[in-house]
């Protein structure tokens, strides 16, 4: 069975991973070196690139045998749903207690960002850039300018960075999945200062594009919160009934209205 839903996304994934999702209100999104396909992660220019990448990743198909194959543990595992895009957007300063940040600029215009991003600024100094998770669908391709793409390109005045051009293309051999992401793309901004002029603010900026380029990422995934209200989950085939009285009884504890289905799949 093959259904298409465009207002409720799929995840396929274990029962672990659901109680996890559960009791911690979060999704987690893992760099691009954790995908499926390790090639993800690389442009023409760089290897790194992909580990400041962050992904979650999502679906319009509804109790499909090949993504519980893959994904959902042979039909032991299960598929979730949720409204599309469930994260919280707050409209304030995310880094008003990153003294590094807050000192490098007279002043922060409030403005929209995801909800949990805020932690990883103080904590780790990784600003986000765009601020709010992005949704992406991904296009599947055979052209390799696209599937590793020049992300890094020079200029007059020193560098260009383009790393949104990561995690959009996927070979065409996955095409089955029709894929939606929800992506984020923190940086480092350690060495974040006021400038003293133009050339100083160019170079602090390069430096900022070289990290990206050569240094990993100081984090391996990042968990934000999300709205589970109205959850939903199918019970693989093969999934036995003490795990499906157990995902019940934690998901009726955190979230409100869970709905559950065993899935139509023969094997």
């Amino acid at each position: 069975m093959n259904k298409l839903s465009k207002k409720r996304l799929y995840h396929y994934t274990s029962v672990d991973t659901l109680i996890t999702i559960l009791e911690k209100g979060t999704l987690r999104f893992n760099n691009l070196t954790a995908m499926d396909d390790p090639e993800e992660a690389k442009s023409q220019d760089s290897y790194n690139a992909g580990r400041w990448i962050f992904t979650s990743r999502w679906t319009p198909l509804k109790d499909n045998k090949r993504m519980f194959q893959k994904y959902g543990l042979n039909g032991k595992g299960v598929c979730i749903s949720l409204s599309e895009y469930p994260f919280y957007t707050v409209y304030g300063n995310p880094v008003q207690r990153n003294k590094l940040f807050m000192n490098s600029f007279s002043c922060v215009e409030p403005f929209e960002f995801t909800k949990g991003t805020e932690i990883y600024n103080e904590k780790y100094n990784l600003l986000f850039m765009p601020p709010k998770v992005e949704q992406i669908t991904v296009n599947y391709t055979n052209d390799e300018k696209l599937l590793y793409p020049n992300i890094s390109n020079p200029t007059g005045s020193g560098i260009s960075y383009f790393d949104d051009l990561l995690g959009k293309y996927k070979d065409l051999k996955w095409s089955y999945q029709i894929e939606i992401r929800y992506h984020l793309r923190p940086t480092l901004i350690n060495n974040m200062h006021r400038p003293k002029d133009e050339y100083d603010f160019s170079q602090m900026m390069l430096g900022i594009i070289y990290t990206k380029i050569s240094e990993d990422c100081p984090i391996q995934c990042i968990d934000i919160p999300i709205k589970i209200r109205n959850l939903e989950v199918i019970f693989g085939s093969k999934l036995d009934n003490s795990k499906k009285s157990k995902i019940k009884n934690v998901a009726k504890k955190y979230c409100p209205n869970p709905i559950f289905f065993n899935s139509k799949i023969s094997w």
